[in-house]
Parts: structure tokens; sequence; C-alpha cells
């Protein structure tokens, strides 16, 4: 029988004869930091990858285009009061004028600190029925998408409504999320929170039946903004 001296003393010896490489000043790049797909192929993977997940990517090649877009899905829905992340927060700013001028409220989403209050405050906000945000990123490889909240940017817009639509640059979608790490390493600690959604909200607790908007939005449309005048080229 092996005692627990006995135990400690063999592993005393193995530390011994072990070898232990020589650390190095510098690590070779892994591979998932350099790009391999062009800005094609990461569009076409997303699309390929948010669909099974009951996502829908949508393009979007103009700002125009992206607003009437955004006008289109918000008319299949009933209500007229939204969530949305301030103007300036938004890949489209004029996006905020244009749903006001349509005659859609967005509501305020701060939420105070005394219970009572928060109660009747999120009472008011479950009548949003669309949730309006942008991206911090998109991950080809997954059909994911990552946020941030923040100051302008409230939490509630993705997680809250019965629809949630996405505004994403085309120039923050990465081959997978190594690649947007590598790209972002200080991405946790640029809001309040980091969010990564993959689809709309769904659960299979009950006999392992998947059903959707359970916990949160019971459609993701994400919109690709493919800009003809962005000067930018990938």
């Amino acid at each position: 029988m092996t005692t627990k001296q006995d135990f400690l003393k063999n592993i005393r010896e193995s530390l011994q004869a072990a070898h232990i490489p020589a650390a190095r000043a510098t690590l070779p790049t892994p591979p998932w930091a350099f790009a391999t797909m062009t800005r094609e192929e990461r569009i076409a993977s997303f699309e390929r990858e948010i669909t099974p997940l009951r996502g829908v990517a949508h393009m979007a090649h103009t700002r125009e285009e992206a607003v009437s877009k955004v006008m289109a899905l918000l008319a299949e829905q009933d209500s007229t009061e939204i969530l949305a992340w301030d103007d300036d927060q938004l890949p489209i700013p004029e996006l905020g004028a244009a749903l006001r001028n349509a005659g859609y409220r967005v509501l305020d989403a701060t939420v105070p600190r005394d219970t009572t209050a928060q109660r009747a405050k999120l009472h008011e906000l479950a009548r949003a029925g669309v949730g309006i945000t942008g991206a911090l990123a998109g991950f080809a490889d997954s059909g994911t998408l990552a946020l941030t909240s923040g100051a302008g940017r409230p939490r509630l817009a993705s997680l809250l409504p019965p629809v949630h639509i996405v505004l994403l640059d085309v120039a923050e979608l990465y081959d997978n999320q190594p690649a947007f790490w590598a790209a972002h390493p200080d991405a946790a600690a640029q809001g309040a929170n980091l969010i990564f959604i993959t689809g709309p909200s769904r659960t299979a607790d009950i006999e392992l039946i998947p059903t959707f908007g359970v916990h949160g939005p019971k459609q993701l449309h994400a919109i690709i903004l493919n800009l003809l005048d962005c000067e930018t080229s990938y």
C-alpha cells in the first residue's frame, strides 16, 4: 500500500529527473493570428453558420440600404417602442433620426438602483418589441457575435426584446474567436460586459427539445455592412 510519504517522495524524485525546456524570450506567432479567409469567404462562412442557429444574415452595401432593411424588419413587428444603442454608438449614426422620424419611440434603458423602481422600469422596458445594437465583432466560423455594453450601449437592448437586430461592420468580421482576441486583446475591458451571442436565445432543458426565446430574443437579425463607400480594403 502506497503511503502519503511514498507518494510525495515519488513526486520529488520525478521532478528532479524531469526535463523542463528553457524559456524563450519570444513565442512564435500562432497560425490563427493571421487571416486565412478573404472578405467574401468570411461573409459566406458567417451566413452559412448563422442560418442553422435560426439567425438571419442580411447584406447592406450602402448606408441607405442598411436603414431600409432595419425599417423593413421593424415593420414586421406590432410594437413601435424599441430599445437601441445611442446614435453615436451605432455604425450607422443616422439610423436613430430615421427611427424617430418614422414614429418609433426609443425607450430609455437606464434602470434605477431602487428595487421597487427597478421593477416598474423593467415592466416598462418589456414593452419594447425590438432591440437594435452594433457589434464589436463577428466570427465567421461559428456565426457568433461579440458585443460590449457600456455608456450608450445598454445591455438590455440585446437581451430583453423578442427581436434583436445587430449592425455588424464587415471590417469587424474575423475568421474565428482566436483571431478576434489577437486583434482585441483588451476586449473584456472595453465595456461593462462582453457578450457572445450565437443565434437566438434557446434552451433544451425539457425533454431535450429546443425552445427558442425563453431567456432572451426569439429572433436574431445580423445586418452585415459591406458598404461600397468604405475606403478600407480587406
